[in-house]
């Protein structure tokens, strides 16, 4: 009976031993969850980030159309064309042929015109 206690203790004592030398498992989860907290702060930083950027644009556009400068600094020569041809009935097509704008450009140009009141 003797030696059942004493096997039995020596086999609780390396059981011990071997569990602190063990791999916590749930020590990884833990860091790897650390991990992937930390990439997703990154990540998000970065995204408000960019979002801010985009934001300062969006608003230094708006502001250009709102409050530019004077109508007349505004129109150029070929600016002042487009609006002549497009008074004259073209479309956005033979404008810009005639022009060699793109077709693009030229709807830009009579939006900005529009909303300045030039048309």
């Amino acid at each position: 009976m003797e030696y059942a206690i004493i096997i039995l203790l020596a086999i609780a004592i390396l059981l011990l031993v071997v569990s602190f030398y063990g791999k916590d498992r749930v020590k990884m989860v833990q860091e790897e969850l650390d991990q992937l907290s930390l990439s997703m702060v990154q990540e998000t930083y970065l995204l408000k980030k960019k979002i801010k950027v985009l934001e300062e644009e969006l608003l230094t556009n708006d502001i250009d159309y709102e409050t530019g400068p004077s109508q007349t600094s505004v129109m150029s020569l070929s600016n002042s064309t487009i609006l002549s041809l497009y008074d004259k009935g073209l479309s956005y097509e033979e404008i810009g042929t005639k022009t060699n704008l793109p077709v693009e450009e030229v709807r830009l140009i009579l939006e900005q015109a529009k909303k300045m009141g030039l048309i």
